[in-house]
């Protein structure tokens, strides 16, 4: 857990939450009243893996 770090354009991950404003679309999709174009919006949450740590290489001195 000590050796774990933020990734570099972490701050990207807040655009992950533009998932969560089109998520009901989806949904609508999956209750037949979308078009196909709206799964499009699940790949907003693809910038949430931004936030994710990341194990930290450099060798401690």
């Amino acid at each position: 857990m000590n050796n774990l770090t933020f990734q570099k354009h972490w701050y990207l991950g807040v655009l992950g939450c533009i998932g969560f404003y089109s998520f009901q679309d989806v949904i609508d999709f999956y209750h037949g009243n979308g078009s196909v174009w709206e799964l499009l919006s699940l790949l907003w949450f693809l910038w949430f893996l931004y936030f994710l740590p990341q194990k930290n290489n450099k060798n401690k001195l």
